[in-house]
């Protein structure tokens, strides 16, 4: 599992039946970031009161808008715009954190998640998933994404390829690797 620090952030999620716990290291003044709706249609146990309500967003936009220059700014904000089903903002702030740093997978993953999830435009969110692998080809949620947005257009052979990829650049101990491992038993 990939360590954020200089973040601290708690993320609960089932994926595929499997619970998944992820922690973040050191400590911030800042929001606490997480890693929004990464499987659709499992039960997922994750915290948006953090970035749910007009309150929340006004808090994160603001220290996005004062910190221009700070990826986690742009990832919370993108994420608080995201959860309050203002897509246009997500994606902005989202483009915002690529600029600031082009070699994160998280951004275009959330971009993916957007276009995927919030918009039901999985091939319009495709291009993302395939960017975050590409540019952090061990950020394991851009493999779950890419397979999962693949198999929902229906590309079953492409799902099956990108989780094998995913599983020869994840270390075997990882919670994702499991459920892409899963998810391929699933589609075979």
């Amino acid at each position: 599992m990939r360590k954020i620090c200089k973040l601290n952030f708690t993320l609960a999620i089932s994926i595929l039946g499997l619970s998944l716990v992820l922690a973040g290291c050191g400590k911030t003044t800042q929001p606490k970031i997480t890693q929004p709706n990464a499987t659709p249609n499992t039960n997922q146990a994750l915290d948006k009161s953090q970035y749910s309500g007009t309150q929340n967003l006004d808090k994160l936009e603001g220290f996005a808008k004062a910190n221009p220059k700070d990826v986690n700014a742009q990832l919370n904000a993108g994420m608080s715009a995201y959860t309050n089903n203002e897509y246009t903002k997500a994606i902005d702030y989202y483009n915002n954190a690529i600029k600031i740093n082009p070699k994160d997978g998280i951004a275009y993953n959330n971009i993916g998640n957007v276009y995927f999830r919030g918009l039901n435009k999985p091939k319009d969110a495709l291009p993302y998933y395939e960017k975050a692998t590409q540019v952090e080809p061990t950020y394991n949620f851009g493999w779950f994404n890419l397979a999962l947005c693949q198999q929902k257009l229906g590309d079953t052979a492409g799902a099956k390829a990108t989780i094998t990829q995913g599983l020869k650049v994840l270390a075997s101990n990882d919670p994702v690797a499991g459920s892409l491992k899963k998810l391929l038993d699933q589609i075979k």
